[in-house]
């Protein structure tokens, strides 16, 4: 009976200590990060050619279901993010990413489709760059995060979306939050 109640002590151990190494809990909701970042190779990019579906970006404010102050908000939050984003560049010796208004059309694109597809892959099926290839180079995506801190501390501990951060030859970025009940979904993107 004590070997039973053992194993089943460390089966619980076990199973507690993997539901909470794979996310965090904030406000009784979920946070996560994508597994990977998203990153294109800067040989593979045409920059002569502009490939804009129009039904892929809609204007920002069909985009974001929040009111004024609330969207004042999330713009907010998201160039608090982009600061933060800048602090980690300067740490590691790199220049500051600028804000791109192009790229912002894009990652608000992005951040809504997460409610629907939690992925770099679009909910029709097609690639995350989809939205505008043209200026799409890198992306960062996370869910349930509720601050600027929070979001970038959980990027910068993940390998993959740590490096799109604190790739060199990125100059420009745009962060875009969408709010779908209490959960925030962000989309970080980057350009050469």
């Amino acid at each position: 009976m004590r070997k039973r109640l053992l194993v089943c002590g460390l089966l619980v151990s076990l199973v507690t200590a993997s539901v909470f190494t794979g996310c965090s809990k904030q406000e009784d909701q979920v946070a996560a990060i994508t597994d990977d970042a998203a990153v294109r190779d800067y040989d593979s990019i045409d920059f002569d050619t502009v490939t804009i579906m129009d039904e892929d970006v809609p204007l920002g404010s069909s985009v974001n279901n929040s009111d004024p102050e609330e969207q004042a908000m999330l713009q907010n939050m998201a160039r608090t993010t982009l600061e933060l984003v800048n602090q980690q560049r300067a740490s590691a010796g790199l220049a500051a990413l600028s804000w791109d208004n192009d790229l912002e059309l894009a990652a608000a694109v992005r951040a809504a489709e997460q409610v629907q597809s939690f992925s770099h892959t679009r909910p029709n099926g097609t690639a995350w760059y989809t939205v505008n290839p043209q200026i799409m180079h890198g992306e960062n995506l996370a869910y349930g995060y509720n601050s600027a801190q929070s979001v970038v501390t959980a990027w910068m501990n993940s390998p993959s979306h740590a490096s799109n951060i604190l790739y060199p030859t990125f100059t420009r970025c745009a962060i875009a939050i969408y709010k779908n009940g209490n959960t925030y979904y962000f989309a970080q993107e980057f350009r050469y």
